[in-house]
C-alpha cells in the first residue's frame, strides 16, 4: 500500500514536472540562465534566479531534481519490499534514463554557450521524448500495483479516453485558442492524462483477460503511441502540411479509441469479473 501511494505520487510529480517543462520552453524562460547550467543568473554566484523568467527556469530545475530523488526513493522501496519484478525493472529503466534526460535538458538551455545549437527542435523533441519515456515507465509501474481492475472501470476508462481526444484537440496548435504557453499547459495536461490512461488500460488488459479486453488493451497501446507522435509534433509551430499531419494523427487516435470503447462494452461481465491480474 505504501509503495502504491508513493508510485501514484511519483506519477503526479512527474506529470507536473513535464507541464513545467512545457511552460518553460513555451515562454522562452529556458534561455534566461544562458550557458551557466546548472547555475542561473542571480545571487550567490548564480545559484538563484535574478527575475521572474529566470525563476521559472530555476524552479523547473528544482522540481526536476526533487522528482529524480523521488524516483530513486520509489525504486529503492520497490526493491526493498520485493515488489513485482516488472515494477522494479520499470523503475530501474526510468532511473537509467535520468542521466540522458538531464543531459538533454542541459543542451536545450545552452544556446550561445558551448552548444549554440542546443535550443533547437531536434534537441527539444529528444528531451521531451526522454521525459515521456520516464513518465511511461512510472505510469506502467503504478498501474501494475493497482491491478486487478473490474470491467466497469475499463469501460469508464474507454469513455473518458474517447472524450479527452476532441477536448484536448481544442487546445492544440492552429485550432480554437492561440497557442500561448498557458494554452500549451492545458493541451499537454489533457494529452498526458489521456496518455497515462492508455498506458494503464494497456497494462491491465494484456493478461488474464477476454479476447475483447485484449483488443481494448491493444488498441489503447496503439492510440498511446500515436498520441506520443502527436505530442511531439505539437512541441513546435507547424506549417500547413504539419498541421494536416498532426490532425490526421489525432484522427487516428480517435478511431483507435472508438474501437477500444466498442470492445470494452462488447465483453460480457460474467465472462471476466476482474482483468489484469498483475499484482502478486
Amino acid at each position: 500500500m505504501q509503495l502504491r501511494r508513493l508510485l501514484a505520487g511519483t506519477t503526479g510529480l512527474t506529470f507536473v514536472l513535464m507541464l513545467l517543462g512545457v511552460y518553460t520552453a513555451g515562454s522562452g524562460a529556458g534561455l534566461t540562465c544562458g550557458a551557466r547550467w546548472p547555475f542561473c543568473d542571480g545571487a550567490v554566484f548564480g545559484l538563484f534566479p535574478a527575475n521572474w523568467m529566470s525563476f521559472v527556469e530555476w524552479f523547473h530545475r528544482l522540481v526536476a531534481m526533487v522528482t529524480g530523488f523521488v524516483i530513486l526513493g520509489a525504486a529503492a522501496l520497490a526493491w526493498r519490499r520485493g515488489a513485482d519484478r516488472r515494477v522494479r525493472f520499470a523503475l530501474l529503466g526510468s532511473i537509467a534514463l535520468l542521466p540522458v534526460q538531464i543531459g538533454l535538458g542541459a543542451l536545450t538551455v545552452t544556446v550561445g554557450g558551448l552548444f549554440p545549437w542546443g535550443y533547437s527542435p531536434p534537441v527539444q523533441a529528444a528531451h521531451y521524448l526522454a521525459a515521456l519515456s520516464i513518465f511511461t515507465l512510472i505510469v506502467y509501474a503504478t498501474a501494475i500495483t493497482y491491478a486487478p481492475v473490474d470491467r466497469s472501470r475499463l469501460r469508464l476508462a474507454a469513455v473518458a479516453a474517447v472524450a479527452l481526444v476532441p477536448l484536448g484537440h481544442l487546445f492544440s496548435f492552429g485550432t480554437v485558442f492561440a497557442y500561448t504557453p498557458e494554452t500549451q499547459i492545458v493541451y499537454y495536461g489533457l494529452a498526458l492524462v489521456l496518455f497515462a490512461l492508455l498506458v494503464a488500460v494497456g497494462t491491465w488488459g494484456r493478461r488474464d483477460a477476454s479476447r475483447e479486453t485484449t483488443w481494448q488493451a491493444s488498441l489503447s497501446i496503439v492510440a498511446g503511441l500515436l498520441l506520443a507522435v502527436q505530442m511531439l509534433l505539437g512541441r513546435h509551430a507547424l506549417d500547413p502540411q504539419g498541421l494536416i499531419l498532426a490532425d490526421s494523427v489525432a484522427g487516428l487516435v480517435f478511431v483507435c479509441l472508438l474501437g477500444a470503447a466498442w470492445f470494452a462494452y462488447r465483453a460480457d461481465d460474467a465472462e471476466i469479473p476482474l482483468v489484469g491480474s498483475l499484482a502478486r
